[in-house]
């Protein structure tokens, strides 16, 4: 089980994901982040662009 998600999203949701399992029920819950901080930081850092486009396409 891939428990979460944060800046490599695959499924078109930018969003952060974690799951909760709570005995018979699985639960996904995503949560919005500032998308646009992090990718300036990730700019200033020198990160392939890709990379930097990908988090807010969530592909």
């Amino acid at each position: 089980m891939n428990v979460g998600s944060v800046g490599q999203p695959r499924d078109g949701d930018p969003k952060a994901s974690y799951a909760i399992v709570d005995d018979e029920k699985l639960e996904i819950v995503r949560v919005p982040y500032d998308v646009t901080a992090v990718q300036k930081k990730m700019r200033k850092a020198g990160l392939d662009s890709l990379l930097i486009e990908r988090l807010a396409a969530g592909r």
